[in-house]
């Protein structure tokens, strides 16, 4: 079976916009699996999601994506991967002109031509499968923070993503209250093979069963220690 998300000794300097590095991290996720991170109370900013996903060049080590290292990507090809990736942002990661719901399916329209109406359609099935009662309207400065960071679940799931990456997800929310994005995630994971790399700093959400977790680590000044899995 093929890895959708394989990062190799990979180093990040610890530098401006985020609070550590990485050091000689390793990890891999193949279709299905969920690999989760606890990362220190407080959440300092890890630069793990952006590696990733390609947005930044490592000093040292790879990271390949569904077999494809993104350092060999050209511009062209790495946005085409990238529109297969899902994520939740640790911060903001809204375009501050464009509506939320203009936001949620701007990716699907525009990588895959998918037309507006098609995938509001997804994103109001995804709202109401995510305990929502409807998209937030309006501008992202004007939508509360939990509703925008709920919003931000929808457009995560948009259209069978391959990878799926959630930094801190679930912040200051209870197990009920994000037990609706666990069971959509599962959902994909069972159906669609989606691998997701999930981020918390909360440690009940570590303890969480139902998240089924593949793997489980530790970020402990840039370095991925093993943590007993039930």
């Amino acid at each position: 079976m093929s890895l959708i998300l394989d990062m190799r000794e990979v180093v990040v300097d610890a530098r401006p916009p985020y609070d550590g590095g990485l050091n000689r991290v390793s990890l891999s996720l193949s279709p299905g699996e969920l690999f989760l991170v606890r990362v220190p109370d407080g959440a300092p900013i890890t630069p793990l999601a952006d590696a990733a996903c390609g947005m930044l060049v490592p000093e040292a080590g790879a990271v390949l994506f569904d077999g494809r290292e993104w350092a060999s990507c050209s511009a062209d090809e790495a946005a085409a991967a990238r529109g297969r990736i899902g994520r939740v942002f640790e911060r903001a990661g809204w375009l501050s002109n464009l509506d939320v719901d203009e936001n949620i399916t701007l990716a699907q329209r525009y990588h895959l031509r998918r037309t507006p109406e098609e995938t509001l359609e997804e994103a109001r099935a995804l709202a109401r499968e995510l305990g929502m009662s409807g998209i937030p309207a309006g501008r992202p400065a004007f939508v509360e923070r939990e509703l925008l960071l709920r919003a931000q679940w929808i457009r995560a799931l948009m259209g069978k993503p391959a990878l799926v990456l959630l930094e801190r997800p679930g912040r200051d929310m209870s197990a009920n209250e994000v037990a609706p994005l666990v069971s959509a995630v599962n959902k994909r994971r069972e159906h669609d093979g989606t691998a997701v790399l999930w981020l918390t700093d909360a440690h009940e959400r570590v303890a969480d069963s139902a998240l089924r977790a593949t793997q489980k680590c530790a970020m402990e000044e840039g370095v991925l220690r093993p943590l007993d899995t039930p």
